[in-house]
C-alpha cells in the first residue's frame, strides 16, 4: 500500500489548511530518517505501470492549490532530502491570491505561485498537476463546463511549462459521475480527499491523507509504516457522520 499525503499552505497561521514551516521540516526529516523517499504522483504511477505494484519505502507528497510558500518554504526542505512532489495548481489564480472562496479561519490572504515560479519548479523535477481553472464545486457544473475547467487548466499549465499535465486533484474533493467521467477520459489519475492509504483503487479515485490530521512525526512514521490504518478508518467515519449531520 502507498500513502499519498496532502498539504496545502506551509505557514504559521494555524488554519485547517496550514502546516507550520518547522513542523513540515521535521516531517520531511523524519521520513528520510525512516528510510522513505518522497516522490511525485507521476513517479509513483510510472513505477506501478512498470511493476504492477506501488513502490516500496516511498510516500507521495502532494500540495493543493499552488501557494507561493511551496516555492519559498517547502521546496528548500524537499531539496535537502532529494525529495520530489506534485503541486496541483489552480491555473486561473497563478500570480494572484487565494480568493476563489472565503479562506479558512486564520489563513487570510495568501499569495499564489507565479508562472515563473511554476516553470522553475517543473525544471527542478516537481510535477505540476491540474486543480481546475477556478476551483469550483464540480458537482454544480455541466459536463462541458467540467471539461473546460480541467482541459483549460491543463492547457494553461502546459503552455507555461512546456510539459503535458497528467494528474488531477478534485477541488474540495467534490465529484459526481459526470466529473469522474471527464477525469477518466482526460487524465491519467485523480486524487480525492478520502482519508486512507491506497492499494488497488481506481486511478481516478485515489485516496489521500490530509496532514492536518497527522502533524506529529511519530504519527507520520506510523502512517507510512502502515500502522495507522485503523485510526484513519475511525477518522473517516467521524468525518462522514459530521457531513451527514451537517446536511440535515
Amino acid at each position: 500500500m502507498l500513502a499519498i499525503l496532502t498539504y496545502h499552505s506551509i505557514d504559521d497561521s494555524g488554519s485547517v489548511v496550514s502546516i507550520a514551516p518547522h513542523v513540515f521540516a521535521e516531517q520531511m526529516k523524519a521520513l528520510a530518517a525512516a528510510g522513505f523517499q518522497g516522490i511525485s504522483l507521476h513517479e509513483a504511477l510510472a513505477f506501478r505501470q512498470a511493476n504492477r505494484h506501488w513502490p516500496e519505502r516511498c510516500v507521495v507528497l502532494t500540495f493543493d492549490d499552488g501557494f507561493a510558500n511551496f516555492y519559498e518554504t517547502a521546496m528548500p526542505e524537499l531539496a535537502k532530502h532529494d525529495f520530489t512532489a506534485t503541486v496541483f495548481v489552480i491555473s486561473g489564480h497563478v500570480g494572484g491570491n487565494n480568493d476563489w472562496d472565503s479562506p479558512p479561519a486564520g489563513l487570510g490572504s495568501q499569495r499564489m505561485l507565479s508562472w515563473p515560479q511554476v516553470k522553475e519548479l517543473a525544471k527542478q523535477g516537481i510535477e505540476i498537476g491540474a486543480h481546475t481553472r477556478t476551483h469550483p464545486d464540480l458537482r454544480r457544473l455541466s459536463e462541458p463546463d467540467i471539461e473546460e475547467e480541467i482541459a483549460g487548466c491543463c492547457a494553461e499549465i502546459s503552455d507555461h511549462i512546456g510539459q503535458p499535465v497528467e494528474n488531477f486533484a478534485y477541488p474540495y474533493g467534490y465529484r459526481n459521475h459526470q466529473a469522474e467521467a471527464v477525469v477518466r477520459r482526460t487524465m491519467a489519475s485523480a486524487c480525492t480527499t478520502e482519508l486512507r492509504r491506497t492499494n488497488e483503487d481506481p486511478l481516478h479515485l485515489l485516496p489521500r491523507v490530509d496532514m492536518y490530521y497527522l502533524q506529529s512525526t511519530p504519527q507520520l512514521t506510523s502512517l507510512v509504516e502502515g500502522k495507522l490504518d485503523g485510526y484513519l478508518t475511525i477518522r473517516r467515519w467521524g468525518r462522514t457522520v459530521r457531513q451527514v449531520l451537517g446536511a440535515h
